[in-house]
């Protein structure tokens, strides 16, 4: 019998959600604290908005990665990004939570 074929994604956990929650709060204040202005029209001005290092809890292809990593990890079809919560579901889409 073929054996069933793994997903890359498995399904989160209360733990997980509630984690990627918390960090969507983070996100959302970090960027109300800094006064950003919206939209963010694309990853450079993303990428500007997270001081380079600013890590988080957030594990991409094994590892852990940075805001301003993940900022790299988006494409043009994920612009406009019109508020803080925009921001924050965008890019914890890229993240596995460990």
């Amino acid at each position: 019998m073929a054996e069933e074929p793994k997903l890359a994604h498995e399904e989160p956990t209360q733990g997980a959600i509630g984690e990627i929650e918390e960090l969507k709060m983070e996100i959302v204040d970090m960027l109300k604290d800094a006064s950003v202005k919206f939209p963010v029209k694309n990853a450079n001005e993303l990428k500007n908005l997270f001081p380079p290092g600013t890590k988080m809890a957030c594990r991409v292809g094994g590892k852990e990665t940075h805001f301003d990593e993940l900022a790299e990890t988006l494409n043009t079809d994920d612009f406009p990004l019109e508020d803080a919560s925009a921001v924050a579901s965008k890019i914890l889409s890229r993240c596995s939570l460990t």
